[in-house]
C-alpha cells in the first residue's frame, strides 16, 4: 500500500482544521469585557474612588505632591492591584530598577517622620523614576519618565514632581 502525496495532503489538512475548530471556537466565545477588565479599576477606586492618580492636584483636601496617598497602600509587591501605584520593600524594588531600567539612586532628600523621596535614573536608557519611601520601609513609584540625562538637576525634577515642598 503505498500513500500519495494527494492522500497527506488531504490528511495534513484535516488534522490541521480539526486543531484550529476549538481554538476558533474558543476565541468566539470570550466576552470582550474580559480581555479589557472593567471601565474603573475596582480594586483602587472602591477604597480611593476620588483620589485620582497620586500626583493630580486634588484641591484642598489633598494638595500636588501630598504622599499621604502612597501611605494608604496597604497591599504591596506581588499581592498588589495592578490598578494602584506599585509598592514593594525598599530592597526589592531598587532591585528591580537596577535590574528592569538600569537606574541607579541619583539623590535621596528626607523627609519628616522617617521617611524620605529619592530620584533613580540610568545614563544608558535615559529613563527616571522618583520612589516615596514610608516610615514603615515600604517603597513607592511616585512618578517615572524618559529623558534623563546625565549631569541632570535631579533636585529640580524632584522639586518640579512636588515632592521636596512636602514635609
Amino acid at each position: 500500500m503505498t500513500i500519495s502525496t494527494r492522500k497527506i495532503t488531504y490528511i495534513g489538512a484535516a488534522v490541521a482544521l480539526a486543531m484550529l475548530v476549538p481554538v476558533t471556537v474558543a476565541f468566539s466565545s470570550i466576552d470582550p469585557d474580559e480581555v479589557t477588565g472593567p471601565a474603573e479599576p475596582q480594586a483602587w477606586a472602591s477604597s480611593n474612588a476620588d483620589w485620582g492618580r497620586p500626583m493630580d492636584d486634588h484641591g484642598a483636601d489633598i494638595a500636588y505632591g501630598d504622599l499621604s496617598v502612597f501611605d494608604a497602600i496597604t497591599e504591596i509587591g506581588a499581592d498588589q492591584s495592578p490598578n494602584v501605584p506599585y509598592c514593594d520593600r525598599h530592597d526589592r524594588l531598587g532591585e528591580t530598577l537596577a535590574h528592569d531600567f538600569g537606574e541607579h539612586p541619583r539623590v535621596q532628600r528626607p523627609l519628616s517622620n522617617n521617611r524620605s523621596v529619592a530620584l533613580w535614573a540610568s545614563d544608558v536608557m535615559g529613563t527616571w523614576t522618583a520612589v516615596y519611601t514610608r516610615a514603615d520601609g515600604v517603597a513607592c513609584v511616585v512618578s517615572s519618565g524618559i529623558g534623563w540625562e546625565s549631569g541632570g538637576n535631579p533636585i529640580a525634577l524632584l522639586g518640579s514632581a512636588g515632592l521636596l515642598s512636602n514635609g
